[in-house]
């Protein structure tokens, strides 16, 4: 793997806004998607189309308010002739990757770059001092799921990297590697140094990771552990919300003919002699980590959003940890891999059989 040096005398972040620029100027893309900061402080995505406009962008902000994906699904759900430069955190590349195959959104059109993620800082620490930036080397600075992210580098169509020794522009794809050969970019710098030195931080991350999983697993585990965890939820669905592969107008949980009616409830007992009434809540919950398990890209947002500081996030990325294990599949990892439950395969899964 090869990449093209950047300018070693300023921040990574004005190397990716000078490319985006000449994205551009050169009329390779008719847009720019990425975070501008607001007079409040605040951050929200913006569609560039001039390039003088950048200036106000911050194309690797301290704190996740919007996860990318959803807002490039508003600006590229249908396709069409605008070409869009989108600077994502590789977990929102990923989730984009997810909504494509989940025909949410169109990346015909669209040319991913992600840069070597820092992590994010927690929403509710942010609100607080708009000044706090995450730094790994503190993992107080960071939220949890940042912390045992080990997919924070390499994603998208163009990754910009600065660590190891290198500070580069790396292809991911061929549509990445044709965008620098149309700014007349040629990839002829090693990239050894960043690959080793993600190899070695994946490893640890992976190590914390693992930790933090067999801790959770430890005291949540079973029916019991499940009503303890979320016993706080007072039902805001801000997780369903704010994630960006959510994406039903109408949740299975709100339909009306998904639910028993209370003389089904009834019945049941009679034949048993007891029933156990589920809640909502709890019902909920387990629903939504089914239906995510497979897709969720730890992007730490419904977390983030939960104002009872549930560890929502990291429960649904627990219950991802396993069935992404057990079909071999990570969410985004692969443009072209088919959904697994999409699929049906005539000889899987055999190892659980009876």
């Amino acid at each position: 793997m090869k990449g093209t040096p950047l300018n070693t005398e300023q921040p990574l972040r004005d190397d990716i806004l000078e490319l985006a620029a000449s994205v551009l100027i050169e009329g390779l893309c008719t847009s720019v998607m990425v975070p501008v900061r607001t007079s409040s402080g605040d951050y929200a995505w913006n569609l560039v189309k001039d390039p003088e406009k950048l200036t106000a962008a911050d194309p690797i902000p301290p704190v996740m308010a919007v996860n990318g994906a959803k807002a490039l699904s508003s600006f590229a759900r249908e396709g069409g002739d605008r070409s869009i430069l989108a600077i994502l955190r590789p977990c929102e590349a990923r989730a984009a990757v997810e909504l494509a195959k989940l025909e949410q959104l169109n990346l015909e059109q669209v040319i991913m770059l992600t840069a070597d993620c820092p992590g994010a800082v927690p929403l509710r620490n942010w609100m607080k001092n708009r000044e706090l930036n995450p730094d790994r080397s503190d993992p107080a600075t960071l939220r949890p799921l940042c912390r045992q992210c080990s997919s924070f580098t390499g994603e998208g169509d163009l990754c910009a990297v600065d660590h190891g020794g290198r500070k580069l522009l790396v292809p991911i794809t061929d549509r990445g590697s044709d965008l620098l050969a149309g700014l007349g970019l040629d990839t002829t710098e090693s990239t050894s140094g960043w690959t080793d030195w993600v190899r070695r931080l994946k490893a640890d991350v992976e190590k914390t990771a693992t930790s933090a999983r067999a801790d959770l697993k430890k005291a949540y585990s079973g029916l019991d552990g499940l009503v303890e965890v979320f016993s706080g939820c007072i039902g805001c669905r801000s997780c369903r919300t704010v994630c960006p592969v959510c994406y039903c107008r109408l949740c299975f949980i709100d339909m009306k003919d998904r639910r028993y009616p209370a003389s089904d409830h009834l019945r049941r007992s009679e034949r048993a002699g007891a029933s156990r009434l589920g809640s909502d809540t709890l019902l909920f919950h387990i629903g939504r980590m089914a239906h995510m398990s497979l897709s969720c890209v730890s992007c730490g947002m419904c977390e983030d959003a939960c104002p009872s500081d549930i560890p929502v996030g990291r429960m649904v990325s627990l219950a991802s940890n396993s069935t992404t294990s057990l079909f071999g599949y990570r969410a985004g990892s692969d443009r072209a891999g088919p959904l697994p439950l999409n699929t049906f395969e005539k000889d899987e899964l055999h190892d659980f059989e009876d």
